[in-house]
């Protein structure tokens, strides 16, 4: 199988329409970026990249139809039991209702490396059809991913990309990179161009992690803002908090957080909030816990960068069933034209959405319109 040809974006994902929820609007304006400070306008978007990911579902529907796909059994692996996936594990499941297959959702406990190693041979020895991966590390799954590549089982990496693998892997997820410029740029608006920040992360190794780190200090490159510290939580929630902490102890004239892993954003929130230092310290967080929600309801978090977990679930389903039943060329022939190269990665992208506390209830409720509750 090969996925070469693919389109090359630039920048940003344009706003589109969802095409999986009717009538839903698909942007929203100005926020004010702090409670102790002058307002600051950041424009968001919920478009996401759902109208063409809808137009690839569809297109794999029709192939599929008159098909017996009763037998498909594919998982989802996630890389840490973290409330964003709450969202991907709903797609995955309405995929799997939609199209009349198992899917099966597979979390390593704390984020565990060894764990994780051992979902996927336990998938490999079951003769899964195939599984999505968001890996704790991505070296190191390659041995185990190779060998379900070669017994037959599809993968498709999501939420970080996966390279090396004996059959490439077409990567599922959000443009790290530019999810990350896109965070030091609103971090560049929220700050006027200057201040000192500090970086929330919860893996020095993962792909994700560490290109949307680049793309956030690449942003920065030209402006008087500084990034003091880089902490590392090692998936670990409470270490998070310890860091958010740190961060504020140790740099009393901090203005900004950029928090890189989910859970990272309610540390975050937390620290700044019990310091008395909401909206004076901007935080721009990734991905939408429930927390994080609340914080940027309340002013203490003025922006979150978001995946589109759901797609990663949904369409996760949909191409590995395709991938079983159509085969791997035909499965190709379908993505080709969605397909972008990102990162150095064969991408289908997910999308970028900007959240803030103007347009974070029209976000939930297409979130709610989806089945998903934040």
């Amino acid at each position: 199988m090969i996925w070469s040809r693919v389109r090359t974006t630039a920048t940003a994902i344009g706003a589109v329409s969802f095409l999986f929820l009717a009538g839903c609007t698909s942007a929203a304006d100005d926020v004010a970026g702090g409670t102790s400070s002058a307002p600051v306008d950041l424009e968001g978007s919920t478009a996401f990249n759902d109208a063409e990911l809808g137009e690839l579902a569809g297109a794999i529907e029709t192939a599929l139809k008159g098909k017996d796909v009763s037998g498909v059994r594919v998982a989802m692996v996630i890389n840490s039991p973290s409330a964003y996936w709450s969202e991907g594990r709903t797609g995955m499941e309405n995929a799997a209702k939609k199209l009349g297959v198992q899917a099966n959702f597979q979390a390593p406990a704390g984020g565990d490396l060894n764990t994780q190693l051992s979902i996927l041979d336990t998938l490999r020895a079951d003769k899964v059809d195939g599984y999505t991966v968001s890996a704790v590390d991505p070296a190191a799954v390659r041995g185990p991913v190779g060998a379900a590549q070669n017994e037959g089982i599809g993968v498709v990496a999501i939420d970080s990309p996966l390279s090396g693998t004996p059959d490439p892997t077409v990567y599922l997820g959000t443009p790290n990179t530019e999810a990350g410029r896109q965070a030091g740029e609103a971090m560049k608006k929220l700050l006027g161009g200057s201040g000192k920040v500090a970086i929330l992360t919860g893996s020095l190794t993962a792909a994700n992690a560490t290109q949307r780190i680049a793309g956030f200090t690449k942003a920065l490159e030209g402006s008087g803002i500084e990034i003091v510290d880089t902490l590392n939580d090692d998936a670990d929630p409470s270490k998070a908090l310890s860091n958010a902490q740190t961060a504020l102890q140790a740099n009393p004239d901090l203005t900004g957080m950029y928090t890189v892993w989910s859970y990272d954003g309610p540390a975050a929130g937390q620290a700044v909030k019990a310091a008395g230092k909401s909206g004076k310290v901007k935080v721009v967080a990734d991905d939408a816990e429930p927390k994080t929600v609340e914080f940027v309801r309340d002013g203490t978090i003025q922006a979150m960068v978001l995946q589109r977990p759901y797609q990663q679930g949904y369409l996760g389903v949909y191409v590995l069933t395709a991938m079983k039943v159509l085969g791997r060329d035909a499965t190709a022939a379908l993505l080709e034209p969605y397909l972008e190269d990102q990162d150095g990665a064969t991408t289908l992208s997910s999308g970028i959405g900007l959240v803030t506390a103007k347009n974070l209830p029209t976000y939930l409720d297409d979130l709610k319109k989806l089945g998903v509750t934040s």
